[in-house]
């Protein structure tokens, strides 16, 4: 790569990491796992849409791949799909026709566009209404890190006591 350092600043600055936006989800399905009614649908639907929103980020990981090329030339990021809106009508078309996956779809897509409300940069939740919530957190920045490793433990925690206490 001929930039590596403009290429890290650039994808570290415009969106929450990767690892945040799959990890918040995992805990949330570790802290209510029995309750989940088919895990082997749930997580992995929970975790895909956990990163989704950030296909239309060429610096993201989903965008970076080639399929995603549409969305980066469409769509500017943090646009339409980084919404509720965006969320409400996918939710709406996945309700009628694919239930199963509505629930965890819903989940890990809200999880992202909430932690991206506590960004600097922030987001329109309601797209294409100007309204913007923003917070205090620099992306890649040392809270995120630590807020990382808090909850990473956590789940370290909760894996352990479902495997020993529980079962």
């Amino acid at each position: 790569m001929l930039f590596p350092n403009i290429y890290k600043q650039i994808s570290l600055f415009s969106f929450m990491l990767t690892r945040t936006h799959l990890l918040v989800p995992l805990f949330f399905i570790l802290l209510f796992f029995d309750e989940i009614f088919n895990p082997w649908i749930f997580i992995p639907f929970a975790l895909f849409a956990s990163i989704l929103p950030d296909i239309d980020n060429l610096y993201s990981k989903l965008g970076k791949k080639k399929i995603s090329r549409i969305f980066n030339f469409f769509m500017k990021h943090r646009g339409i799909i980084h919404s509720f809106s965006f969320l409400i009508v996918v939710g709406i078309f996945l309700f009628f026709y694919f239930r199963e996956i509505f629930y965890p779809f819903v989940l890990g897509y809200s999880i992202h566009l909430i932690l991206d409300c506590f960004t600097i940069k922030g987001l329109r939740i309601f797209y294409p209404v100007k309204f913007k919530l923003k917070g205090f957190l620099k992306t890649g920045g040392i809270f995120e890190t630590l807020f990382f490793v808090f909850l990473f433990l956590i789940c370290i925690f909760l894996i352990f006591y479902r495997i020993f206490v529980v079962f």
